[in-house]
């Protein structure tokens, strides 16, 4: 059972939680971590119990449902990331710093709940498609990423997004932005965007990749990093998703298995293949 702190003051009952690439990495060695580590930071739950009662009355209550954002359990806030500076979500109970927790429709307390972070995540390129010059863009990437990019881009009202799986129909000078999951393809993106075209940087590979400065020069192309959009945001496209509202998330092309914890074994070794599509634990019963 974790212990509550004055920073990590809020008990989280987790019911689901998915298994992340970040999560598949530091178990097999490939990004560093914090020794004997609890894994998992993507995550629904009900609040269970509060370090200080007068949190309570803040805002939170006893029973909501809640995720949170995963980066936001240090000292200095936005700096340390449950599941692999601290213990993280796939056990039955988290210890979250109240300023972390997201509020979320009780209709959420689902795979669909612990799916928060990776839409948040999808959402980071927004904030920049509305200065982009020319409606030409693309997502590139064939995998679960791209493909959840996509349908976050539309949510938001960005419907000129359209998604490229292969490399090879990438033309020269065709688009004015494209969103990269793959990021081995870098020159290949530079190649294909116009001269002042932006290139948004959208996966988090630990894999260094040359870059031939000489073409981002003289295109004057822009490179974006993309790290989280709006968590609240992401909260309310999941709820608009739950009731079958058009226009949100088709979870079909996304969702794969729940397994139970402890079947973390089959879990883990279906989540590590290319294709596979989001695996969640059930962790605590309804």
């Amino acid at each position: 059972m974790p212990i509550l702190t004055p920073l990590r003051d809020v008990l989280v009952k987790v019911h689901y939680a998915g298994i992340c690439r970040t999560d598949i990495g530091i178990s097999n060695g490939t990004i560093s971590h914090k020794d004997s580590i609890i894994l998992g930071h993507e995550f629904c739950g009900t609040i269970d119990e509060f370090y200080n009662s007068e949190t309570e009355f803040e805002y939170w209550r006893k029973g909501m449902v809640v995720s949170c954002n995963p980066m936001m359990f240090g000292e200095e806030g936005f700096d340390t990331m449950c599941g692999k500076d601290c213990d993280g979500t796939f056990a039955e109970y988290i210890a979250v710093p109240h300023g972390a927790l997201i509020n979320m429709s009780a209709h959420l307390l689902s795979p669909l709940g612990a799916y928060l972070e990776p839409v948040a995540a999808a959402l980071a390129p927004n904030r920049f498609l509305r200065n982009i010059c020319g409606k030409d863009i693309c997502v590139f990437g064939d995998n679960r990423i791209a493909e959840l990019t996509l349908q976050v881009a539309h949510c938001m009202g960005h419907k000129e997004v359209r998604l490229e799986k292969d490399i090879s129909r990438l033309n020269p000078s065709e688009y004015d932005c494209i969103i990269e999951t793959e990021p081995q393809y870098i020159n290949e993106y530079i190649d294909a965007l116009r001269p002042g075209g932006t290139l948004i940087l959208k996966s988090r590979s630990f894999t260094p990749c040359e870059l031939v400065s000489n073409n981002i020069a003289m295109k004057e192309i822009t490179i974006q990093g993309a790290r989280y959009g709006d968590f609240n945001v992401a909260s309310h496209i999941l709820a608009a998703t739950s009731s079958g509202l058009n226009g949100t998330l088709c979870t079909d092309s996304l969702f794969g298995p729940v397994y139970e914890l402890s079947e973390y074994k089959s879990a883990f070794q279906e989540a590590q293949k290319k294709k596979s599509k989001k695996i969640f634990f059930r962790i605590c019963a309804e």
